[in-house]
């Protein structure tokens, strides 16, 4: 076995390892309020689990998932911290108590990392992969819309759905997407020059 070989199994254990943890965190934070299981912490960290397992057990056999799941999942994740890390100013409140603080702070930095170190994404156009980069957060945003108009609240209360309306939705919208469109040109970024010699 060559020492390559070893390292990909080495990499692929690590991407089981973090994946499964941040699956049991989302079992033991949200299995008490599953009233909650719309929040995208949960789907943010769900997704990206199962992603690193399944990478993880592809690795292994040296294939690997499409890379625009990783950048998707990079950038809505870095907003959950962001968002999280926001609240410790005092203007609104996020939970960090058990579970959450792995949901919130660790596993969004650890699964950054596993994209940006152990998956080769320079193959293809930059530009190509960036302009479907925020489709999940999209989503999500949308979702949150829909939901918060048929139910009377959003997700995360930062608004009123009345105080929200569908032109101030594509506003926002175009600005998350531009925001997230910036954090995805940078993890890219990061992930080529910590592949410039793969």
């Amino acid at each position: 076995m060559s020492n390559m070989t070893k390292n990909n199994k080495i990499i692929a254990c690590i991407k089981m390892v973090i994946g499964i943890s941040m699956l049991i965190a989302v079992l033991i934070g949200y299995l008490p309020i599953p009233e909650y299981l719309v929040e995208f912490t949960c789907i943010s960290n769900t997704l990206g689990g199962i992603l690193l397992v399944a990478d993880g057990v592809l690795n292994l056999s040296e294939k690997s998932v499409p890379g625009v799941f990783y950048r998707n999942i990079s950038v809505g994740i870095f907003f959950v911290f962001a968002i999280c890390m926001g609240s410790l100013s005092g203007a609104y409140h996020m939970n960090f108590k058990g579970a959450f603080f792995y949901l919130h702070v660790l596993s969004p930095v650890l699964f950054i990392l596993c994209y940006i170190l152990f998956f080769n994404d320079r193959e293809g156009k930059a530009t190509k992969k960036l302009l479907i980069t925020p489709v999940l957060m999209l989503l999500y945003l949308l979702f949150d819309f829909v939901l918060g108009k048929f139910r009377g609240s959003f997700v995360y209360g930062f608004f009123k759905p009345d105080e929200v309306s569908i032109s101030d939705a594509l506003i926002i919208g175009a600005v998350f997407y531009l925001m997230m469109f910036a954090v995805g040109t940078i993890f890219l970024s990061l992930n080529k020059l910590a592949h410039k010699n793969k």
